[in-house]
């Protein structure tokens, strides 16, 4: 016996025997093994106990190397009806086998907690394959004198033979060499639906699934020439209904003069058992699947991912906490993690936490996320955040974290408040500023609009032209001045909305817009074509203002002796307005479609287009104050498109 196999013998006895004993016992009541009904009046911890005492066994067998020996004992035994408090009617040969394939699952299980080494892991489960191929073939040869001996017995006896054959729980035909049936029991009429009658001259090889009947003939054959290993035969019968059953069982040969007389199969109805073992071996693939994904999900987080046990031990360390705080999957598994990740100051803090959980069941934190401070191997602290969960693995409570390295984020919010507080220091900078030109700067530039305009009417033809140019120039520079002051403060008031949203008749703000602009509309010889505008819930003020701005561009930016033709239409889409303003003006580039609606952005500096880059973001402000919007659409020499949106109500 190979030494790593008795290595992972003691590893098992020694550290998972409880885990072992446990999976055994579920592993075989899922198979419906009969023996578990014999023992269901057995206390589960007397079960538990006995369970256990025999793997002990079992494990140390392998260590001393006498498992082999032990389980010829342990086969004699049974043939000799000498178990323990268990009769040999309690489970069948085939049970044992049973009993042996769930021992062999369960006890490969542990593999993964033995070694992360995948040779290694390989090389033990050949082992075991290798061990339980060899208890196998022991308990078949058991079986192979049991149904041999069992045989003899019902030929040595008819009466007995009949009674038994009768009454068997298992399927007997007797079938004469070609296969013609000669005689079937009880209990294959019963589950084939077929009476002695019906059965007269037909050849067994009529009731065999036809996929596998040449498999049959086979098998059957090669046990009347004597050349098979085993008299085992397994095969597929189709009842009257049509229903598949799969059977397996032995077969013996009876001969006379050295010449086949008949054959005798007993077999037994394993479809159930076979769906099952079929339904766990998917099961099995399933949870050996979903285990491999979710081992991707962990190891591939973006989250660190660490398990940890009751005891505030460390099981499982992904590749993400490696990153983090610096410890090895290999240095941090079994470690505490007060030792590794938390601080000094709070290890006290989490072991009261964990004591108290344990001994409450009420959780504090278990499924919230909260911030807190850890510790990287190198003692450096940062900000993390922290999600536990709480399950269970193979019975013991386990506690899952989830921790992201808040770092970056913290020092994001703190870049975050620093411009906060930067931008109300501007704001107020910006107040002060306002306040400042509202009174400090319009009240000197009224004076000098006030004199300037004062020398213009009392010197005029009165100076020298040149002086008179000068003074000109004085009161035209004062005045532009004062319309960008009044820009300047009608920009930095636009978000005051203190006036309420009231409702407002476009019709009627367009009139007032038209008669203040009469003599510019007429100098420019314009004309201005309107359909019927909406009643709306608006600031009134911030409308007139809004559609001031439209239309003077349109007359200002106009085409050298081209009268100005401007149209205002309406349409209604669902809860909105769809206003567009045309012009035939100069129009631009439409490189320049968002830049107009920033403040000062002008994009002719021609003398002869004034202005103060102020109007179009003037006019987007007030469409973000109604929750509206604003674009345009243009190109050289084409004129504009102002594209307004509005809703009906505020």
């Amino acid at each position: 016996m190979k030494n790593i196999l008795k290595d992972y013998a003691a590893f098992v006895r020694i550290n998972r025997i409880k885990e072992f004993v446990t999976s055994e016992i579920a592993t075989i009541i899922s198979y419906n093994v009969p023996l578990m009904e014999f023992l269901r009046h057995v206390p589960e911890e007397q079960l538990k106990q006995t369970s256990e005492a025999s793997l002990v066994r079992f494990l140390e067998g392998i260590e001393n190397e006498t498992i082999l020996s032990d389980t010829d004992k342990n086969l004699d035994n049974y043939k000799n009806n000498g178990m323990p408090g268990i009769p040999r009617t309690a489970a069948t040969i085939i049970d044992l086998l049973l009993i042996y394939s769930a021992q062999k699952i369960s006890f490969q299980q542990f593999i993964k907690d033995y070694t992360t080494d995948v040779t290694k892991a390989v090389e033990v489960m050949q082992a075991i394959e290798v061990l339980y191929k060899q208890i196998q073939e022991k308990a078949v040869k058991v079986l192979e004198t049991i149904k041999e001996e069992e045989q003899s017995l019902r030929i040595e006896s008819e009466e007995n033979f009949k009674d038994l054959f009768d009454n068997a729980g298992d399927l007997v035909q007797i079938v004469a060499q070609d296969g013609t049936i000669i005689l079937v029991n009880k209990k294959w009429q019963e589950v084939m639906g077929y009476c002695m009658d019906e059965l007269k001259e037909e050849s067994i090889y009529n009731f065999i699934k036809k996929s596998e009947k040449e498999s049959f003939i086979q098998q059957r054959d090669r046990i009347i020439n004597q050349t098979s290993v085993t008299n085992e035969l397994k095969t597929s019968l189709v009842t009257k209904t049509g229903k598949v059953i799969m059977v397996e069982g032995y077969a013996t040969v009876k001969k006379k003069d050295g010449n086949t007389v008949y054959t005798t199969g007993i077999l037994r109805d394993v479809t159930e058992r076979i769906q099952q073992e079929n339904q766990l071996r998917y099961i099995n693939e399933q949870l050996i699947e979903r285990e491999e994904y979710a081992r991707q999900l962990i190891y591939n987080a973006p989250d660190a991912v660490i398990v940890i046990d009751a005891n505030n031990i460390i099981r499982l360390w992904n590749p993400k906490a490696e990153a983090i705080f610096g410890w090895t999957v290999e240095e941090a598994t079994g470690m505490s993690l007060s030792d590794t990740i938390i601080p000094l100051a709070t290890r006290e803090g989490h072991r009261m936490g964990m004591k108290r959980l344990l001994e409450t069941g009420k959780p504090r934190i278990l499924n919230k996320t909260i911030d807190l401070i850890a510790q990287h191997k190198s003692g450096r602290q940062f900000p993390i955040s922290l999600t536990v969960s709480q399950s269970k693995h193979l019975g013991e409570i386990v506690f899952i974290s989830f921790l992201r390295d808040n770092t970056t984020q913290k020092q994001n919010e703190l870049e975050i408040e620093n411009k906060r507080k930067q931008l109300e220091k501007t704001n107020e900078e910006l107040e002060q500023f306002a306040w400042l030109t509202s009174h400090d700067l319009k009240e000197p530039l009224r004076k000098i609009l006030t004199f300037s305009d004062a020398l213009i009417k009392k010197h005029e033809g009165n100076v020298p032209e040149s002086t008179f140019q000068y003074i000109q120039k004085i009161h035209s520079s004062a005045f532009r001045m004062n319309n960008l002051i009044e820009a300047i403060l009608m920009y930095s008031n636009v978000d005051d909305t203190a006036e309420l949203f009231v409702e407002c008749d476009l019709n009627t703000v367009l009139a007032d817009v038209i008669d203040d602009l009469e003599l510019m509309i007429e100098n420019k010889r314009a004309t201005i074509k309107t359909t019927n505008l909406p009643v709306i819930n608006a600031i009134p003020i911030q409308m007139q203002q809004l559609f001031q701005n439209l239309v003077t561009n349109a007359l200002k930016y106009s085409k050298v002796d081209v009268p100005p033709a401007i149209t205002i239409t309406c349409d209604r889409m669902a809860n909105d307005y769809s206003i567009v303003v045309t012009d035939n003006g100069i129009g631009f580039e439409k490189a320049y479609t968002e830049k107009i609606f920033h403040v000062f952005q002008r994009l002719l500096n021609n003398k002869a287009y004034e202005g103060t880059g102020i109007g179009l973001a003037l006019c987007k402000k007030i469409m973000e104050n109604h929750r509206g919007s604003i674009h345009a659409e243009s190109e050289p020499g084409e004129g504009s498109k102002f594209f307004i949106m509005l809703p009906a109500t505020q």
